[in-house]
């Protein structure tokens, strides 16, 4: 039986599964069909000399073989795009197609009207994408050194700071140490490897207890500073992601052992990861620490995600969490996050194998510094 097509349309900058299937990165919107063994990539006309370069796909075809300019001037544009699909569905003999769950409403609606049974389905390239190839790990290898090169950055220049007040002291300035001015470090370093980066984490105090709090102003001696950094390779695309807790001074004990019991609990759970094991699994674990170190409540979060073209994608480490495939990149996250004294997480990313994994994370995880 011929498996039903299955049709995307976007641009690959936004649509990572595009760019998966196509490796064509354009962000202008154009189509991809698969219909049996076959796969048709259909872009704008003045991109089709670089798709022929760029994209793995061979039949390459333009808006412009399907008279796009007569048809936006009868139709209007989005009558005119519905138009050209209809025409490119019944050259290939389809009379229904799978499109993923975040096709657009508008030209599902157009392309019904055309008689096309439109049915939404997952993805099935994001399935295809948790499992890494041997030259996307290489991939993601090159983006976490960088990602090291930052951090090492950053932890050397708070380590540098000088204590006055209970407040860090820029070694280059000697003005206060900022989030903002660690984390400007991070991205000129970033951007000397190569990469790019948004949303890097620096947060200190009572702020690191939001675990997505970006981090703003003084950083204070003997408070947690919480870092994390997930960049992108500019040309390759893909991700890393590792998050460092460090403190200077004389953190509280109640902060040492909030670290303690987030290292443990991320130790469990490592040992967890295996081809076979659930992401429930391995989140479970880690909660099974914090549980007995009667710090569950604290633990707000899961334990990791898949890494690749997103930084945050399928397999999830949490409840309901999938089984584990070889291959698979996760990160492996836990933290405590106490709004009174503020927060821990500690963050490596490995990658999954058939009896255990890889950490590809080699920074070591000392508190204080």
């Amino acid at each position: 039986m011929t498996p039903t097509p299955y049709l995307m349309i976007g641009n690959s900058v936004h649509n990572q599964d595009l760019y998966y299937v196509t490796r064509f990165l354009a962000p202008d919107q154009f189509l991809y069909l698969r219909s049996g063994d076959e796969e048709i990539l259909m872009v704008p006309e003045m991109e089709l000399g670089r798709a022929r370069k760029e994209s793995r796909i061979s039949d390459i075809r333009t808006t412009a073989d399907y008279r796009v300019i007569e048809k936006l001037k009868q139709y209007g544009r989005d009558r005119a795009q519905s138009r050209i699909i209809s025409e490119l569905l019944h050259d290939e003999g389809a009379t229904e197609v799978n499109v993923p769950h975040n096709f657009p409403v508008f030209l599902a609606d157009e392309l019904r009207d055309d008689g096309f049974k439109i049915i939404p389905v997952q993805s099935p390239v994001t399935e295809f994408r948790s499992v890494k190839t041997g030259k996307e790990i290489e991939w993601v290898k090159k983006a976490q050194i960088c990602c090291e090169a930052a951090m090492h950055s950053a932890i050397d220049l708070i380590r540098r700071a000088e204590i006055r007040r209970s407040v860090l002291m820029d070694p280059d300035s000697d003005q206060p140490l900022t989030s903002e001015r660690v984390r400007t470090v991070i991205e000129r370093a970033l951007l000397d490897c190569g990469c790019e980066s948004e949303g890097t984490i620096v947060a200190g105090g009572k702020g690191a207890a939001d675990p997505h709090n970006a981090g703003r102003g003084t950083l204070r001696a003997d408070e947690s500073i919480v870092i994390d950094i997930f960049p992108r390779l500019k040309m390759e695309r893909y991700y890393a992601d590792m998050t460092r807790t460090v403190a200077r001074g004389s953190p509280s004990r109640a902060l040492s052992e909030m670290y303690a019991a987030v290292l443990d609990a991320q130790t469990a759970a490592l040992r967890v990861v295996r081809e076979g094991a659930s992401g429930e699994e391995v989140h479970d674990a880690a909660c099974g620490v914090f549980e007995d170190a009667g710090y569950r409540k604290l633990f707000i979060h899961s334990t990791g995600h898949g890494v690749g073209l997103d930084v945050h994608e399928t397999p999830h480490i949490g409840v309901g969490g999938e089984m584990l495939k070889a291959g698979n990149v996760i990160t492996v996250e836990p933290g405590l996050y106490d709004p009174d004294i503020g927060g821990i997480r500690i963050e490596d990313m490995v990658v999954v194998t058939k009896s255990g994994c890889k950490n590809l994370t080699t920074i070591g995880k000392g508190f204080l510094v």
